[in-house]
């Protein structure tokens, strides 16, 4: 596993943030769509055509998800939730397994939570 320095995690926020607005436009859409097949199942006689297009949408766009978060983790961080846009970064702090944490809208990475810990316990990195 790789640990990563502060200042490692804060390079990557502009690429993480990318993927991660990508993934959460993705993550609207497929709702629609979905919103959209249940209708049509619901429907009487719903037309197979319509069917076949908006379940292929969503296959589709679930395998495009998936290549988001295989991006987003590839570079070593763990995406926690997609709607609140938080992400975790493996580290060491004074011989301790940490994650810092980083919720999208932040500048930068300032806080940090146990391994074991939610992003509610995190703790400032100042202290």
């Amino acid at each position: 596993m790789k640990y990563f320095t502060v200042e490692e995690a804060n390079q990557l926020l502009p690429v993480i943030t990318r993927e991660l607005e990508a993934l959460q436009q993705l993550q609207l859409s497929f709702v629609k769509f979905y919103d959209q097949l249940e209708k049509l199942r619901l429907s009487d006689n719903p037309p197979d055509d319509d069917f076949f297009v908006l379940e292929s949408k969503l296959d589709f766009m679930e395998m495009e998800a998936q290549s988001y978060i295989h991006n987003i983790h590839s570079f070593g961080a763990e995406l926690k939730d997609i709607h609140a846009g938080l992400v975790d970064f493996p580290a060491m702090i004074e011989n301790e397994e940490v994650l810092l944490c980083w919720r999208q809208g932040e500048p930068a990475i300032t806080h940090y939570h146990g391994i074991e810990e939610e992003f509610i316990n995190r703790k400032s990195l100042e202290n």
